[in-house]
């Protein structure tokens, strides 16, 4: 009887191993959504004593209207908190074109600009690209 528990804690013990490894795995695993107006968008922010600033390209497909892009900059304070220091917004509608501008700062510190790309398309859907990107000085 003891042999036969051994071996079935033992089974239990791997199936809760194995499933935590493929879970953790899975997890690991970016997914890419699929755009219909843009082929590609570039995002880069760069915190300095002059300012935060930031730049977006993206490359439109025949279908494109127009960009949108939302800056979002917040400032790091207590370690896990965040502050609002500013907000920018724009349009474009050059199918191949670019965002970018320097935002006064509030000192040094770890800020982080939070980007949504809404790119529509001449049928009315939209694509919406986020990305999140932290930078110290």
């Amino acid at each position: 009887m003891k042999k036969i528990t051994k071996t079935l804690v033992a089974i239990l013990l791997i199936s809760i191993l194995s499933m935590a490894s493929i879970t953790s795995f899975a997890s690991e695993q970016e997914i890419t959504p699929r755009l219909s107006h843009t082929g590609v968008a570039n995002f880069s922010f760069s915190a300095t004593a002059n300012g935060g600033y930031f730049d977006v390209t993206y490359y439109g497909y025949d279908s494109f209207v127009r960009a949108d892009l939302t800056v979002k900059i917040e400032k790091q304070f207590l370690f896990f908190f965040w502050t609002e220091v500013a907000t920018w917004s724009a349009s474009n509608t050059d199918i191949d074109g670019d965002f970018y501008d320097t935002i006064p700062l509030d000192g040094s510190g770890t800020y982080r600009a939070t980007f949504t790309l809404k790119v529509t398309g001449n049928d009315g859907t939209v694509d919406t690209i986020p990305d999140v990107i932290e930078d110290s000085y």
